[in-house]
């Protein structure tokens, strides 16, 4: 683990995590409570810094969680949201689905209202100083207390800097990326060189087989 209190580090475990349906551990006027969790498999963890890595993580989020399958498939690459044993998949999906109606009135040019709903229940996050040697001075750093935090503060920074983000066009890549002052020009569709590299070859591919 990274152990720095000024850097935002997550932990993915590399066996992978499985889905195990708990209940009913009790009844309601509706029945039985039966819901689903997303449980680690116990292997030995990976860390990773989501905000440095992946700038454009939660638009990816919005994207793949719109089902349990994609939910598992998010977490399999990132790691749970929060840092209790097991989560409930339901909760993974309330939170895309939240994050996705703030994407939608970015995405529509209300930022106000996409200021509001994430307002209802802002991010988590620490703001530690510390001595940066290389500029001779103190600095501050955002740190988020869980990745869901740090996924609703890169939608907060998206809204508070007007920042505009695309989805890699190269086929299968889930990867969005920043465009504008101080990311990427406008012109450009793949997250990197490695994928559109891989896109001109499909293409080739695809024109030689139905020459």
């Amino acid at each position: 683990m990274v152990d720095n209190p000024f850097v935002f580090v997550w932990p993915v475990d590399r066996d992978g995590y499985a889905i195990e349906h708990v209940g009913p551990t009790g009844t309601t006027v509706l029945g039985s409570v039966q819901y689903d969790v997303i449980r680690p498999k116990g292997g030995p963890l990976l860390y990773y810094r989501p905000l440095d890595e992946h700038p454009g993580l939660w638009r990816q989020f919005v994207e793949t969680c719109s089902s349990i399958e994609g939910v598992l498939t998010f977490v399999r690459e990132f790691g749970l949201l929060t840092d209790r044993e097991t989560e409930p998949a339901d909760e993974i999906l309330r939170t895309a689905e939240r994050i996705r109606r703030i994407v939608t009135l970015f995405d529509e040019g209300d930022r106000a209202g996409a200021a509001r709903l994430l307002n209802l229940h802002p991010p988590r996050i620490s703001e530690p100083l510390y001595w940066n040697d290389r500029s001779a001075r103190f600095e501050t750093r955002l740190v988020p207390f869980t990745l869901r935090h740090a996924l609703l503060h890169q939608a907060a920074e998206t809204i508070a800097s007007n920042y505009q983000w695309r989805r890699c066009r190269n086929e299968g890549c889930p990867h969005w990326f920043r465009l504008g002052q101080g990311a990427h020009t406008i012109r450009r569709e793949f997250c990197s060189n490695r994928c559109r590299v891989a896109h001109a070859r499909r293409q080739k591919q695809e024109a030689a087989a139905h020459a």
